[in-house]
This record gives C-alpha cells, structure tokens and sequence, in this order.
C-alpha cells in the first residue's frame, strides 16, 4: 500500500508540473503568433487549465475501452475539480483582493455553467453517460466557443515578438507527454488505492485528484490577481467550470462512455449546482465578492469535504 501511496503522489506532483509546463508555453505560442490577450483568454487559456481533466479523462477512457472500468475516477476528479475551484479558490482570492464582476460573466457564463450541470444531471439519471451523450457535451462545448470568439479579434496587427516558437513548441510536447503519463500512474493508483482502503473511486477523484488538478486555475488566477485583473481570475474559473464538464468529459465520455456513481449524480452534482448558484447569487447582489462571502465559500468546501468523508466514502 506504501508503494501506491508513494506513486500516487509522485503521480500528482507530475500532473501539477507537467500542466504548469504545458500552460505557460502554449500562453507563450499564443502570443508568439501575435494572437490578442482576449482570444488567448476566452480559447487557449480555459482549455490548458482543463488539461489535467482532459488527460485524466482520456486515460481513463482508454482503460474503460480495455474493460477495466475506472470511470468515476475521471467524473469524480472533474466534479472535485470544480467544486473546489468555485467554493475554496474563489474564497480564498476573494480573502486576498475584492473581486469583481461584469454582466457578461453573470448574464452569459454563468448560464451556460448552470445548464451544464443541469444537463450533466439529467445524463447520469440512468447512472450512465453514453457516447452520444459525450458527443452533445463536446458539441454544445464547441458551439459555446465559437459563440465567445464571434466578433473577436484574434490577431493583433503587429509582428513584432520574438518569442522562440519551436523551443516552446517542444516544451509543451515534453509537459503534455509527461501529463499523460502522470494521470496514467494517478489513474492506475487511485483505483488500487479505492480497493484497498474500500473507499469509491469517486472519493479519491473528487477529494484528491480533484485538489491537484484544480492547481493551474489557482496558478493563473492568482497570476492575474499580481497583474491587477481580478475580472480574469473569476473568467478562468468560471470558464473552467464550463470546458471542464463540457469538453474534458464529453471527450471522455465519446471514447468510450462511463458509468456513474449515485452519490456522484444525487451529491456531488447538486452540491455543485447549489454553490455555484450561491457564487452567482453573491455577484449579483453587489457585481463583487466580499470577505464574507469569500469565507461563506471557504466553509462550504469544509462541509464538502466533511459529508464526504462521513457519509459517501
């Protein structure tokens, strides 16, 4: 058991860096090729943040297809991954600085995030998701970013950057392949691990895995916050709590399809529902997050992270 352990952490600490890796040098190729901040923003900054998702997903698909059936490790991480970021990350950025919001985020975003849970629920009631299911996820997904990009500038006129594209070209490859192997040993582990300690595979995803792989969206959040654009932080977490459902486990899901644990589908979902209306809820009273708020969120993730433990482990 000592030696899962100690794989399974080595595992993670491999997603945490590889991801970081893979973020910062395709930010760097965006801007390289003279993509805009906006664009980069809106397309290749949600997407890259979801990569530990993304990966864990395809890995997991690919174990599903070989008959070994892992798939609430991958919901699990997903839903782990946005609980957390909209309960403890937002609280603990909105602690650091006062948070504000626009009425794009609240009128748009936070829609198309509420009705991607919404939907999620409605594709686990047969406690399965199928490929075709995972297909209407990554379309609807698709759909969304084209709505995003219509009117968009997505180069700026200028070619002055200096930016070596194939150094990091290669540096992304080097992160992205060292991300699949991690969230293959995480994967593997994780499910020992569920076995052994007779736990769900969707504890594990949610409470652990979930944690790490939420770690680039704090990373670029609190990047943002160093540059004095609080609006960025709440965009990333709220896009990420959109191409996570959307498009890491669409992708996953029309691999090869999942199967889904009840507490998943009649816990874990409609707690991410209601702390997400909860978030929203404290934006449109006064377009910002307070510390009180900020610490209201924090203590939902406690009690999360409590009535897992004691009740769906």
């Amino acid at each position: 058991m000592d030696l899962q352990i100690l794989y399974l952490m080595l595992g993670l600490i491999g997603i945490w860096i590889s991801a970081g890796i893979a973020v910062i040098n395709l930010q760097k190729i965006a801007k390289a090729i003279n993509m805009t901040e906006a664009f980069i923003g809106l397309t290749v900054l949600s997407i890259a943040t979801s990569l530990p998702e993304i990966f864990t997903h395809l890995v997991v698909s690919m174990d599903v297809l070989k008959g070994i059936d892992t798939s609430n490790i991958a919901i699990g991480t997903n839903i782990g991954s946005n609980i957390i970021q909209i309960t403890f990350i937002m609280g603990l950025i909105g602690l650091m600085v006062l948070v504000k919001s626009h009425k794009k985020i609240l009128n748009i975003d936070s829609i198309v995030m509420l009705s991607g849970i919404i939907l999620l629920f409605v594709m686990c009631l047969d406690g399965k998701i199928s490929r075709t299911e995972g297909f209407i996820l990554t379309f609807i997904y698709i759909g969304y970013l084209i709505y995003l990009t219509k009117g968009e500038k997505i180069f700026r006129n200028h070619h002055k950057s200096k930016d070596n594209i194939l150094k990091h070209s290669i540096l992304t490859c080097i992160g992205l392949a060292l991300l699949l192997y991690s969230a293959k040993v995480v994967v593997t582990n994780a499910d020992t691990l569920a076995a052994l300690w007779g736990v769900r595979d969707s504890f594990i995803g949610s409470i652990i895995i979930g944690l790490i792989t939420a770690l680039p969206e704090l990373t670029v959040a609190i990047r943002a916050i160093l540059k004095g654009s609080t609006g960025m932080s709440l965009g990333t977490l709220i896009g990420s709590n959109i191409t996570n459902p959307l498009f890491a486990l669409g992708i996953g899901a029309m691999v090869s399809g999942y199967t889904v644990d009840k507490v998943i589908t009649f816990f874990d979902i409609p707690f991410w529902f209601f702390v997400s209306l909860l978030l929203i809820f404290f934006f449109k009273k006064k377009m910002k997050l307070g510390k009180p708020e900020a610490v209201t969120l924090i203590l939902f993730y406690l009690s999360y992270l409590f009535m897992k433990i004691m009740f769906f482990a």
